[in-house]
């Protein structure tokens, strides 16, 4: 029998949770009709429910315990907000009920996806995420439904606003690395810690949900070669710019015969391509498939309304599955699992910025270094600079990672080098 409400159990109230509550209600007469019931929040778990929220909770079962709400008779749908690996159990009980959850939690999914999904289809409930992988931009949805037969070639993403801020300010502003994270701690866009921005492993996170959708294939997480933006300065920025490029931090997912290469980094990339375009706190998720060629996806990968606005549509699409008894298309079927391509062989051309004396023969010691590891210089680029040093750029052809490691590890010994070198692989494809 169909409900004639359909009841949320809700877990979280933070920036994101009490977005989705005044979207609720500002639009309740949209999301009843969209739906064909009205939807409301039955029961909440709030980690203190004295806190103070600008958001009107009367008639709502207030409690503190997220397990409960997730196992209760009333509730018909979970909406998780509350993220990290501390939900597990309630998600699992609800799905293992037969209850369908909407959840943001990217950290939860890139680790426990798979099983997720699995308990969602053996008990023939639905597990929905738009909001954890990009925030705002429907593209989980996309993929899902007009792009659910595509063969998916490539995917590269920006996939992170503080880091793509912090790039943008630094390119824009001349500010170096920790004016530019002082910037976006101010506006809102970095945390108090952003280590998990950084570091790269809330790229990391997110491009493991991309890639279960995009490649019908489960990539364990710490499977994702992942590099941050932690020691770029000024200098390689405005190098990039002489050459004609721009930094970004990349999620990258890109099908080869050898098998799939996914990887995250900085990269320079050309400032002809769509996604240099994308800056500040904005996200971009560039695909390319085998009948629809390239596009993107571009927005707001944060905020409390642009990610309550992705929980609110996955939402409907449940609560409208819950009243006419009718289950929308789910998760696609995984294919059996492809080889990955180790970053070792993956092959690309490099940025490298070496600090050295300024004397004759360091350049052929260089070279040496390259040429013995089979790494050949497409340009270089040689400023004189202070105290007896000289700095010298260099663009390489295309070549093995591992061999460019070797030669970057070979130049880092010469005693005419007088700081680490710095090394950026380029995204051109």
């Amino acid at each position: 029998m169909s409900p004639s409400v359909v009841r949320i159990g809700l877990l979280g109230c933070g920036v994101v949770g009490q977005g989705f509550l005044k979207l609720l209600q500002e639009r309740e007469r949209l999301v009843r009709d969209s739906v064909g019931a009205p939807v409301k929040v039955a029961r909440i778990a709030l980690r203190d429910p004295g806190k103070r929220r600008e958001c009107d909770l009367s008639g709502v079962h207030v409690g503190t315990d997220p397990l409960a709400v997730a196992t209760a008779e009333d509730v018909d749908l979970l909406v998780e907000l509350v993220g990290g690996e501390s939900m597990l159990e309630p998600v699992r009980a609800a799905l293992r009920r037969g209850v369908p959850v909407v959840t943001a939690n990217k950290h939860l999914l890139a680790l426990h996806g798979e099983e997720l999904e699995r308990l969602a289809a053996e008990s023939k409930a639905t597990i929905r995420c738009e909001a954890s992988a990009g925030g705002g931009i429907p593209v989980l949805q996309a993929m899902d439904h007009g792009l659910r037969t595509e063969n998916f070639q490539l995917l590269v993403a920006i996939l992170n606003g503080t880091t793509n801020f912090i790039l943008s300010t630094m390119e824009r502003d001349g500010r170096d690395f920790a004016e530019a994270l002082e910037a976006a701690r101010t506006l809102g866009f970095a945390e108090a810690d952003p280590t998990l921005d950084l570091s790269g492993a809330d790229t990391a996170q997110k491009l493991s949900i991309l890639v279960r959708r995009a490649f019908r294939m489960d990539v364990a997480l710490g499977s994702i070669p992942t590099e941050g933006i932690l020691g770029m300065e000024l200098e390689d920025l405005r190098q990039a710019d002489r050459f004609g490029y721009t930094v970004k931090l990349l999620g990258i997912a890109l099908r080869h015969p050898e098998g799939l290469d996914v990887r995250v980094h900085p990269a320079f990339i050309p400032k002809r391509y769509l996604l240099a375009a994308v800056r500040d706190e904005f996200n971009g998720i560039y695909l390319r498939g085998e009948a629809t060629g390239s596009m993107l996806f571009y927005g707001k990968g944060a905020g409390a309304l642009p990610t309550a606005q992705a929980v609110l549509g996955d939402v409907l699409v449940t609560a409208r599955e819950c009243v006419s008894g009718v289950k929308v298309l789910g998760s696609p079927p995984r294919h059996d699992p492809e080889r990955r391509l180790p970053l070792d062989m993956v092959r690309t051309k490099y940025y490298l910025r070496l600090m050295v004396e300024d004397r004759p023969g360091v350049l052929a010691q260089v070279a040496a270094c390259l040429g013995s590891a089979g790494v050949s210089v497409a340009q270089m680029f040689q400023a004189e600079g202070v105290r007896g040093e000289a700095s010298i750029t260099i663009l390489t052809h295309q070549a093995r990672d591992r061999d460019v490691r070797e030669a970057v590890k070979g130049i880092s010994g010469l005693q005419t080098i007088r700081k680490s070198p710095r090394a950026v692989r380029i995204f051109d494809l």
